[in-house]
């Protein structure tokens, strides 16, 4: 019987374990949307910042899902573009965002020329988009205003 109570217990155990990998899975979802509204709400206020007449702002929405767990999660990203004429800054997240969580900046002007963004302690960092390779944080520049603003520049410029 000391086996059989053992064995319930383990299985309790578990159990509340799994729980708690779905409920951090869960959160952590949430935390990748947040991440990504933040960065937008970064670019728009160094859009604002810049004060120029006839600049529009959209923001549209991205549905994204991932099977993980036996189960269907959905949620619905916000994809921002800003336009300045004939040129259209984008800042959305990538077609696998849930996998990988990079978001892509780039601009109409030349579409070749596409960054991607991660972030890493509280700060975004950015290089040019790469497939199928390991990201190595020291390849990356940090974004900050004057980065963007160095990039947004060369965009406007193409």
């Amino acid at each position: 019987m000391a086996e059989i109570a053992q064995l319930k217990e383990y299985i309790r155990d578990e159990a509340h374990a799994c729980q708690e990998r779905l409920a951090d899975f869960k959160k952590a979802l949430h935390a990748s949307e947040a991440n990504l509204r933040e960065l937008q709400s970064r670019v728009e206020a160094w859009v604002e910042d810049l004060d120029l007449d006839d600049i529009e702002i959209h923001r549209g929405e991205a549905h994204h899902s991932l099977e993980k767990y036996d189960e269907t999660f959905e949620i619905t990203l916000q994809v921002l573009t800003i336009t300045f004429g004939s040129c259209k800054l984008h800042v959305e997240p990538e077609e696998q965002y849930l996998h990988g969580n990079r978001i892509l900046l780039y601009a109409s002007s030349d579409e070749d020329d596409i960054k991607e963004i991660i972030e890493s302690e509280n700060k975004y960092y950015f290089t040019d988009l790469q497939f199928g390779q390991k990201r190595d944080l020291s390849k990356y520049t940090e974004l900050d205003e004057t980065t963007f603003y160095k990039l947004l520049y060369a965009w406007l410029r193409s």
